[in-house]
């Protein structure tokens, strides 16, 4: 029975591989599916003799192709981790990274709260509200190039808190 079943799969092989390589669109597959109707069909109990073996081997095809069809749906579709396009990289910054820069900020807020109103004013107008040197100046009554000293005095201060 075994050389008859040999004969049969051998007869049909090329013909199944084509229908299977059709219905996957891989070879590759296709071939390992071939290989997989011969092995059911040797581990079955088959009636002798069979009325159609071409009909009974493409059925076990078929059977084989359902089943695939199957485990593909079940599995969930993979990607490749080195695709540019997946953007994997979280927009959210991590919790340490986050503590870390509102403690920093907390610094520079304190450092900020102990400076004369004068020189804090003249930073925050400078760097919030985009006021030049000159507006600055003439808002608290000094020379324009004072109004820089305070400026630079502020941002000297916080950029000292801020590297502790």
């Amino acid at each position: 029975m075994t050389s008859t079943l040999d004969q049969l799969f051998q007869e049909h092989s090329r013909e199944l591989a084509g229908y299977l390589a059709r219905k996957l669109d891989a070879p590759d597959l296709a071939a390992d599916l071939c290989q997989e109707v011969y092995l059911r069909l040797r581990r079955s109990a088959l009636p002798d003799p069979l009325r159609n073996p071409r009909a009974y081997l493409f059925r076990i095809a078929r059977n084989l192709l359902i089943d695939h069809q199957r485990q593909r749906g079940a599995q969930p579709e993979t990607m490749p981790l080195d695709d540019p396009t997946l953007a994997l990289e979280s927009t959210t910054t991590c919790p340490e990274t986050a503590v870390s820069q509102a403690q920093r900020l907390a610094q520079v807020r304190a450092r900020l709260s102990r400076l004369p109103s004068h020189v804090r004013q003249a930073l925050l107008w400078h760097r919030l509200d985009g006021l030049p040197q000159r507006e600055i100046a003439q808002r608290l009554g000094v020379s324009e190039r004072m109004a820089g000293r305070y400026i630079t005095q502020a941002i000297e201060a916080c950029a000292r808190e801020a590297s502790r």
